[in-house]
């Protein structure tokens, strides 16, 4: 509770610029030293490299690594200034306008300009490219440390997109050099303004990079870093306690109390506004057993949330609700109770009391495929049964998002603080259905500018949202991770989206 607490408080600083002009120096700071190596459990794609195509929250590791946003999630807030040491955003939501940072350079030492910004806004074609660009009237260089962003309508929600996890469209790349070497070739060397250039990636196995002095907010600590795909636990707990690696994430199960047992290891959880749920995308065909609110309403009490969050998100509780806890837009929901036997029942009363064929479900991938298996083991249980298919992160986020996984059913990661922007997420993945009266209120929302109104509307939509059982929400996510003897203090640093270890330039090694 006082981490989300937290949380909140520091997002509600948005418009609080106390921080744009406390950065360090970073002629006074040392030259960065040491190698730390980390052991991650996703895997990273080629396309997460280039912040045209690279939304996805598991692309926040190239994204912090080698770029920089106008905004972005830091310590300090939701929206800390970064590329732009101020913004402002006009009554009617029409207007945006950001003021560039003085001196900024990219690591191939061309200056971050504005007509950098206008580039990287029309080259993006990741999530919700198409939503927030047909919006736009024009994105204007007023000068070369000014932009401004016309929309056609009130956006009231453009800077619900800034957030990596929904779009990635306000982090800057170089237009000159993308230019020259168009996008295959920016993918195969990524050039940013980042805290570390780009050394070596191999798809799959891992990526490395080097401290780039010259960055605007500080001299990295550390001077190279290197992250290995490495998808079994086992070899990665193996190799943090051999010390080939200096962190090694997701410790769950039995692998979580070996590292509490071990004294030379170190345990660190990580927060972030991440939580599990169940979307089930055929409830609007007449002809499924989900259309029926008896049966979606018999898979929640089917599912034990407190063995899921003893098991594999320690530390965590149950949940009910999509919302984060302590969003003032929030409407918090009480989680369902485990009761197999009512869900029997309720299934009888459907008209299956011998269970029935729920059609294929998507568990989210890798080192969280446990979570969904043993989602699938409640449901048989009581008699619904589903074909578990697994995929790589990239082959699953692809199928969720190109609409491909209609017809069946996942277990979802929401990672936005704000319901608005979970919402904005989650309907525009694909196209899978929503109910007129919601999608009614969803659509008044999103040309709404009355902050009144809006609390108004998105607090109706989130009570039938709950009395429909449109979504079956589950618990938080989080990922403990272990820590060996050369890493200093805890990286895991508390703030409203980011996880693992981020700001990536503040992390220390012991001398």
């Amino acid at each position: 509770m006082r981490t989300k607490k937290r949380i909140w408080l520091v997002t509600a600083l948005i418009a609080v610029m106390w921080g744009m002009t406390h950065f360090p120096s970073a002629d006074v700071l040392a030259a960065p030293q040491g190698v730390l190596k980390e052991a991650i459990h996703w895997s990273i794609s080629g396309d997460y490299l280039d912040p045209a195509t690279s939304h996805f929250i598991s692309a926040s590791l190239p994204l912090y690594l080698f770029h920089d946003a106008l905004v972005k999630p830091m310590p300090e807030g939701l929206y800390t200034p970064s590329l732009a040491e101020s913004h402002t955003f006009s009554p009617d939501a029409k207007l945006a306008e950001f003021k560039l940072r003085p001196g900024v350079k990219f690591h191939n030492g061309d200056t971050v300009s504005a007509e950098d910004v206008v580039f990287s806004f029309w080259r993006y074609r990741g999530a919700h490219a198409k939503t927030i660009q047909d919006k736009t009237e024009k994105v204007e260089a007023v000068n070369p440390a000014l932009v401004r962003f016309h929309f056609k309508e009130p956006f009231p929600d453009f800077f619900e997109y800034l957030v990596p996890g929904i779009a990635s469209i306000q982090w800057v790349v170089p237009k000159k050099y993308v230019e020259r070497v168009g996008d295959a070739g920016f993918k195969k060397h990524p050039i940013g303004c980042g805290p570390y250039k780009f050394v070596e990636f191999v798809p799959g196995v891992k990526l490395v990079a080097e401290a780039f002095e010259q960055y605007w907010r500080k001299v990295p600590n550390i001077k190279r870093l290197e992250f290995y795909n490495v998808a079994e636990p086992a070899t990665r707990l193996a190799m943090v306690k051999r010390g080939e690696v200096d962190i090694a994430t997701l410790m769950q199960g039995i692998f979580y109390e070996d590292v509490k047992k071990d004294p030379a290891l170190r345990l660190v959880i990580s927060q972030s506004s991440n939580t599990w749920s169940i979307f089930m995308t055929a409830q609007w065909d007449p002809k499924s057993p989900w259309s029926d609110i008896r049966v979606r309403k018999a898979a929640s009490l089917a599912i034990d949330r407190k063995t899921l969050a003893d098991i594999f998100m320690p530390g965590c509780s149950p949940i009910g609700t999509m919302a984060l806890e302590g969003d003032p837009n929030g409407v918090p929901f009480p989680p369902d109770p485990y009761d197999p036997a009512q869900a029997k029942k309720l299934l009888a009363e459907a008209g299956f009391p011998k269970g029935f064929q729920g059609g294929k479900f998507y568990p989210y991938e890798g080192g969280y495929w446990p979570y969904g298996e043993q989602i699938a083991t409640y449901w048989k249980a009581v008699g619904i049964n589903v074909e578990t298919v697994l995929l790589d992160r990239p082959a699953w986020l692809a199928m969720r998002d190109g609409g491909k996984m209609k017809g069946g059913i996942f277990n979802n990661t929401e990672i936005h603080p704000t319901i608005g922007g979970r919402l904005l997420n989650t309907w525009g993945r694909g196209s899978y259905g929503n109910y007129p009266e919601i999608q009614a209120l969803w659509e008044q929302y999103k040309k709404e500018i009355s902050p009144k109104a809006r609390k108004e509307l998105i607090t109706r939509i989130q009570y039938l949202i709950h009395e429909k059982v449109m979504y079956l929400p589950l618990t938080p996510a989080n990922a403990p991770a272990a820590f060996g003897p050369r890493v200093r203090g805890n990286p895991f640093r508390i703030q409203p989206l980011l996880w693992f270890t981020a700001p990536l330039e503040d992390i220390e090694l012991e001398k």
